[in-house]
């Protein structure tokens, strides 16, 4: 059984793994870099790359910096849509098929570099359609505002 509210780190890249596992269509993200590198560590990555060889759509927004480069640009290479945000505020989610999500309320934007497997978070787990598609809508508002992350790496100079 799935909790609804996750309380660690762990527990959300557990959840992750679950709702990229019930994707049928489209995956959307909104993670800072530190969650990506973790997810390529857990194999999160992996799915999505599988999913995307199915057909499936993948989009996410993250903030790109140097360090953040080859993380973003593994996920380029698999397939998936990238876009860069200047002002990112702490806020983090996990939608497939504007059905299943995971999301945060922004409470860790001072720390999100240092972000560690047990640390305390608080995320919640859902698979309520409506929910879902109140964080589509915030996705979609910040997805036109963010810059194509191939543009970003270029600005990088990297």
């Amino acid at each position: 059984m799935v909790k609804t509210v996750l309380e660690n780190v762990r527990d959300v890249i557990a959840a992750g793994s679950m709702v990229i596992d019930s994707a049928r269509s489209e995956i959307l993200w909104l993670l800072p870099p530190q969650m990506l590198t973790y997810g390529r560590q857990f194999g999160l990555t992996e799915k999505s790359k599988v999913f995307v060889e199915k057909g499936g759509r993948v989009r996410g927004i993250t903030q790109i910096f140097k360090v953040d480069v080859p993380v973003v640009r593994v996920l380029l290479d698999i397939g998936e849509d990238v876009r860069h945000v200047d002002e990112y505020r702490g806020e983090f989610m996990l939608v497939a098929d504007k059905e299943i999500s995971v999301s945060s309320i922004p409470q860790h934007a001072n720390y999100l570099e240092d972000l560690s497997l047990d640390d305390r978070v608080i995320w919640f787990w859902t698979d309520n359609p409506a929910y879902a598609e109140y964080l589509v809508t915030n996705f979609e508002s910040s997805w036109k505002e963010a810059i194509d992350a191939k543009q970003r790496i270029q600005e990088l100079g990297v």
